[in-house]
């Protein structure tokens, strides 16, 4: 089958969504299908690239004021069409509500092409910046919301990671069915191992215990929380915690953090080389998450797979991967002592901590990524079936456990 994936996000900019639809490509790819991807330029002109065997058209874009490193597509019509022409796929499979993948998909949709659709986010999420402005936020919220709706329409089937995800898509006003399929994460790189010394001399850490988080540093991740959690633990513990990642947060963070005296306890190492990405989990001895509008969580999946207990927040999708008490704690959204008192409890209990990080592992081994392109692989394939009506509706599960 010739599957087009569509995505308004990709590499080189950091994110869920773009690691996402990388190793679903690749995965693809891997059963013996043909995969073109039609994914944002990262600079501003049009071109053709590979990423290893995936094909990738790069549309032209343009920059926009919000988000790190977030380009949009400039001519979205254009660039989808010319793409559809060249690729002909069987499939078209797009993961946002956003230009490129509208527009591929209203495309897609007109040429009677079968088209599936994966929603990585909500109104929540994408309109975290304006939460606070009263009438603004509700007006934005409601109209994002309706142009989700419309444009998850022309999909004959949709899918979410999660099923948190699934039941907000719902809740929002989407009636057919939806299948929730996890994004899936490499259980064999990212693994219980050995502790790298030499990383953890490269990124100057010490023999004390590490929490880790890896993820965008933008403002719907609450960082600030995580950062007063860190100084509260640090009262009481001689821990260090180290932060991954990048985002238009990072320079305000790095303020707030020299402001709660954490500058002997706390690292930024921006972005990691990716091999050495799964050696950073092992590093660590607890991962901790603030974010409240998850509707998954690579990052928490990387952590679980990794054999690490987690605390975070009960919001989102996040207590499907951590079960309070199990493998890790779930503590309100916004309060950074009752995070500080669980990391405390983890770090402070090695028994504990050796017994949450088994049970976690379990938790990453039922996410495995091979479990989960394969069940993306059953679920595109109906897609022609279910367009030429030969395939009901109704026989589509609604969710993947």
């Amino acid at each position: 089958m010739k599957i087009g994936l569509v995505t308004d996000f990709y590499y080189p900019w950091i994110g869920g969504p773009a690691t996402v639809v990388r190793s679903l490509g690749q995965g693809l790819l891997a059963l013996g299908h043909e995969v073109a991807l039609l994914a944002p330029s990262p600079h501003k002109s049009r071109h053709l690239e590979s990423d290893g065997d995936l094909w990738i058209t790069r549309a032209a874009t343009m920059p926009v004021p919000f988000g790190y490193g977030v380009r949009v597509a400039s001519h979205p019509f254009r660039d989808a069409r010319e793409w559809l022409d060249r690729v002909q796929p069987d499939v078209v499979h797009f993961h946002h509500p956003f230009p490129l993948s509208a527009a591929a998909a209203r495309l897609a949709r007109g040429r009677g092409l079968a088209v599936v659709a994966t929603n990585h986010t909500v109104p929540e999420c994408s309109l975290w910046g304006i939460r606070d402005t009263g009438l603004l936020y509700r007006i934005g919220a409601s109209a994002l919301a309706r142009w989700l709706l419309h444009v998850l329409s022309y999909a004959d089937s949709v899918a979410t990671p999660t099923v948190t995800a699934a039941e907000r898509l719902r809740e929002l006003g989407h009636g057919r069915p939806i299948q929730a399929i996890s994004n899936g994460v490499d259980t064999t790189r990212f693994a219980p191992g050995t502790r790298n010394r030499g990383l953890r001399r490269r990124l100057r850490l010490d023999d004390r215990p590490v929490v880790l988080y890896t993820g965008r540093l933008d403002a719907e991740k609450q960082m600030d929380v995580w950062l007063r959690a860190a100084a509260a633990v640090t009262q009481q513990l001689d821990a260090q915690f180290v932060v991954g990642g990048r985002g238009k947060e990072e320079d305000r963070l790095a303020r707030l953090a020299s402001t709660l005296h954490l500058d002997s306890h706390l690292t930024f190492i921006g972005y990691l080389a990716d091999a050495d990405f799964a050696d950073l989990y092992r590093l660590a001895d607890v991962y901790f998450i603030t974010s409240p509008v998850e509707l998954q969580s690579i990052g928490t999946l990387e952590a679980v797979a990794s054999g690490l207990p987690v605390v975070a927040v009960q919001a989102g999708a996040l207590p499907e991967l951590v079960h309070d008490g199990e493998n890790g704690f779930l503590v309100p959204a916004g309060d950074a002592e009752r995070a500080a008192t669980a990391l405390l409890h983890i770090v402070r209990n090695p028994d504990l901590r050796r017994a949450q990080g088994e049970r976690s592992r379990n938790v990453g081994l039922g996410h495995d990524l091979l479990r989960s392109v394969q069940t993306y692989e059953r679920w595109i394939s109906e897609a022609p079936q279910l367009r030429s009506g030969r395939l009901p509706v109704e026989r589509i599960p609604a969710s993947e456990p």
